[in-house]
């Protein structure tokens, strides 16, 4: 994978959105400048992994869309993620899978913002 982890991150967070993001709005989402989200999107169109689409709601904006390299990226990860679990998964017990679940689901948790 030629890929950094703040080229992954935009990527990720592309593919999760299932529609076309305004740059506007990625960068928000990235909590980072529309300068700067600009400047990445650009270098991640080259590289063959986002498209730049017209908004047909507003004239003056563009759209953020994966392209198929991108889309192949992502089932690549989820076969080496799937992989990984079985691998995982073959090396421990029963009850040790119950309680690395129950850990994993426990540290998630905390990372997830506060409930106001």
């Amino acid at each position: 994978m030629d890929l950094t982890a703040a080229e992954l991150d935009y990527l990720y967070l592309i593919i999760a959105a299932e529609t076309p993001l305004r740059l506007a709005d990625l960068a928000k989402q990235m909590r980072v400048s529309p300068a700067s989200a600009s400047v990445m999107v650009r270098k991640l169109q080259r590289a063959g992994y986002l498209d730049k689409l017209p908004d047909s709601t507003d004239g003056r904006s563009i759209l953020i869309a994966p392209t198929a390299r991108c889309g192949a990226l992502e089932a690549e990860e989820q076969s080496i993620y799937a992989e990984t679990a079985t691998r995982m998964a073959s090396a421990l017990t029963a009850d040790e899978l119950l309680d690395l679940d129950r850990l994993l689901q426990k540290a998630c948790s905390s990372l997830e913002p506060p409930k106001t």
